[in-house]
């Protein structure tokens, strides 16, 4: 592993705006309800649960993870959280999701920490992301469980397709 390795995997855009936009809808009825019918403890209820919605997607929902020699760190929309790889027990794939009525696809990456599981990219990575993940975590790789993640196909589309040119590795 180089001194100073690090990828960066990106949560896919449909899975930002649907946690997004399903937590907002939930606010958007409780508030419109209060409103509309005065403050209830009901209509109360649904707004309070819609802005906890709202902030747990802002705080905690995954848009990109950056993983280095040190840890993982996960940056959502308002915070940068760190994961030191001392504290991560196990690294796995979320369950897989049905995309097609033909297919199943690997779920994303997640981190056990103690007994919590931290989102840390909500797609499977492609083959070529899997194999320089691995390079990244090196032998560390081997304590997480890393070696034990079902690796992606090489058909499978790389996170950055649909960001910026930044996040385009560089071509040899």
């Amino acid at each position: 592993m180089a001194d100073g390795a690090s990828i960066t995997l990106h949560s896919s855009w449909r899975g930002i705006i649907t946690s997004s936009l399903g937590a907002l809808m939930v606010f958007g009825v409780g508030s419109a309800a209060v409103f509309a019918s005065g403050l209830s403890v009901v209509t109360g209820i649904i707004a309070a649960v819609g802005l906890l919605l709202v902030l747990g997607v802002a705080v905690d929902y995954p848009l990109r993870s950056t993983f280095d020699a040190e840890g993982v760190t996960r940056r959502a929309m308002l915070r940068s959280h760190r994961l030191a790889w001392s504290d991560v027990r196990q690294l796995s794939r979320t369950r897989p999701s049905v995309a097609s009525m033909r297919r199943l696809q690997h779920g994303g990456l997640i981190a056990l920490v103690g007994k919590r599981r931290y989102l840390l990219v909500d797609q499977a990575e492609s083959g070529a992301e899997h194999d320089e993940l691995d390079a990244v975590l090196g032998e560390r790789g081997d304590e997480i469980g890393f070696d034990e993640v079902i690796r992606p196909g090489d058909d499978v589309a790389p996170t950055w397709i649909y960001r910026s040119k930044r996040w385009q590795p560089p071509t040899s």
